[in-house]
């Protein structure tokens, strides 16, 4: 019986403290509190910034500043954009977690790609 009596002890303590986190994330949600991580997508953004474009002599690598956490996959066909401006595309050769390596397949006529233009994977949308 001495069991059973601290057990019924116990509900009433943990209801209480169950109510309490209940009343205190209330008050945090009314005053417009949102922790960080529920404003950060679910999704990988599937985009990298160019860091850096590296001559060689058989072809341009363009190194961007995004991988795998990016969603950026070996053999992936991005498209590199500057504003709204179409500048080329690149085929993903090597991709890690934070940084990731393409050469260029295509670019539009009398277009470079710089640092700071934006590699998006290329995605078919259906209409």
């Amino acid at each position: 019986m001495q069991f059973s009596r601290s057990t019924r002890t116990l509900k009433p303590a943990g209801l209480l403290f169950f109510g309490a986190m209940l009343v205190s994330s209330w008050v945090a949600v009314v005053n417009g509190e949102v922790p960080a991580f529920a404003q950060e997508s679910l999704y990988s953004p599937n985009a990298a910034p160019v860091a850096e474009v590296i001559p060689t002599l058989a072809a341009d690598v363009v190194i961007l500043d995004g991988g795998l956490e990016q969603g950026l996959r070996l053999g992936m066909v991005c498209r590199v954009t500057r504003g709204v401006r179409s500048i080329g595309e690149l085929i993903i050769i090597e991709s890690r977690s934070d940084r990731s390596a393409g050469l260029i397949l295509e670019l539009v006529e009398d277009s470079t790609i710089q640092a700071g233009d934006i590699a998006r994977i290329k995605t078919l949308q259906n209409s």
